[in-house]
């Protein structure tokens, strides 16, 4: 096996490189292409080569009444949705009842009419990297040692992963540091603001740094630059009326789900099939996952939606669970929209097979590093 230090930088696009002059100038650079979906399954398929069928799901909620928070209260939902009309108190209401709901994870924007029809179910990886039921990077190489991303503000933790890592960079065998703060910066600035900007000189100081030292230590070894999707400036929100054409959403008709730019809907009354199936083709402002998509990409079970829908670049849901207004930058739009490319840069012995294209290749390259295949 060969040392290699693997810099994960969470939500990095590939075309904002050019930024970024230490990165740019890696001897191999490969634009990735993402799955479907968000960070929960692209970094399954990142670290363990697994797509949503090879896991059992498909972002972090998904529909599953019997498992979902509100159960409880099912019956009673329907009014405490009314009586808390206002955002801010359903908002408060749906808080308290999920308190005690999967501690430690982020509850997003339910509201509580539909509280008792989701259930958190994704789990992701670099939370836990050694209680991930599957095969992993992290199982088959536990030579590798994960930096912990530590339980600071988001845009304080990668100055603190960073300066752990310089002191003993040159001291480990094989490391894999998390960096996941631009993501939060491209969510609440965009990435063309003043922050977001910042802290990709910062990272690309860092890297350079952390990179240096460690081939300096290792000059045999192999660094990895990698990230698992891009990020595009949102430049409209999106107002859903799916329920003014296909009739109220009900556990009786059909349930739907709007995470930031990405639409499931599960169909439980066949009669709702062709209504819903004709707003998505019109609504004119993303487009359906395709049946060859969903195969190609892992999405076959029918439990991850009846209908899949995407918007296109820079358009939001809002309101959505993710947040009530448009954020100022987002990704998992269609994997092949130009934004949503990701990175993977190389520092060592040069890579002899194919490119690249997908995460998954990611996965066993760098399994061919750490193996000592390569």
């Amino acid at each position: 096996m060969r040392d290699t230090l693997i810099i994960f930088v969470d939500s990095l696009p590939y075309r904002t490189l050019s930024q970024m002059p230490f990165l740019n100038a890696a001897p191999e650079i490969w634009p990735i292409i993402p799955g479907f979906g968000y960070s929960v399954n692209i970094h399954a398929e990142l670290f363990a080569g697994l797509l949503p069928d090879d896991v059992g799901y498909f972002g972090e909620w998904t529909y599953d009444p019997e498992l979902s928070p509100g159960w409880k209260w099912r019956s009673i939902l329907p009014l405490l949705d009314k009586l808390f009309r206002p955002y801010i108190l359903n908002r408060g209401l749906q808080h308290l009842l999920m308190q005690g709901y999967r501690p430690g994870r982020i509850m997003i924007n339910i509201p509580l009419r539909d509280l008792d029809k989701f259930a958190l179910k994704g789990d992701h990886i670099l939370d836990n990297p050694q209680s991930f039921p599957h095969p992993s990077l992290f199982s088959k190489f536990p030579h590798l040692k994960v930096l912990s991303i530590p339980h600071l503000p988001k845009g304080e933790r990668d100055l603190s992963l960073y300066r752990s890592a310089l002191n003993t960079v040159h001291q480990e065998g094989s490391m894999l540091l998390p960096l996941p703060d631009l993501d939060g910066f491209g969510h609440a600035y965009g990435i063309t603001g003043t922050p977001y900007r910042a802290h990709l000189d910062f990272l690309d100081a860092s890297i350079a740094t952390l990179a240096n030292k460690y081939r300096a230590a290792h000059p045999d070894g192999h660094v990895f630059v990698i990230s698992d999707h891009g990020m595009v400036n949102v430049a409209q929100g999106i107002t859903l009326d799916i329920e003014a054409y296909a009739g109220k959403a009900s556990s009786q008709t059909y349930v739907y789900f709007t995470d930031a730019n990405l639409l499931r809907v599960w169909v439980l009354d066949e009669g709702k099939n062709d209504v819903i199936h004709t707003y998505l083709q019109q609504l004119g402002r993303g487009q359906l996952v395709t049946p060859e998509e969903r195969q190609t990409y892992g999405l076959t079970s029918p439990g991850f939606g009846d209908f899949i829908f995407v918007l296109d670049e820079g358009l939001a849901f809002a309101p959505s669970t993710f947040a009530r207004h448009k954020p100022a930058g987002m990704h998992g739009y269609h994997p092949l929209a130009p934004g949503q490319q990701a990175v993977c840069s190389h520092f060592g012995p040069p890579w002899q097979g194919d490119s690249p294209q997908r995460m998954s290749d990611v996965y066993h390259m760098l399994c061919s590093a750490l193996g000592g295949t390569w």
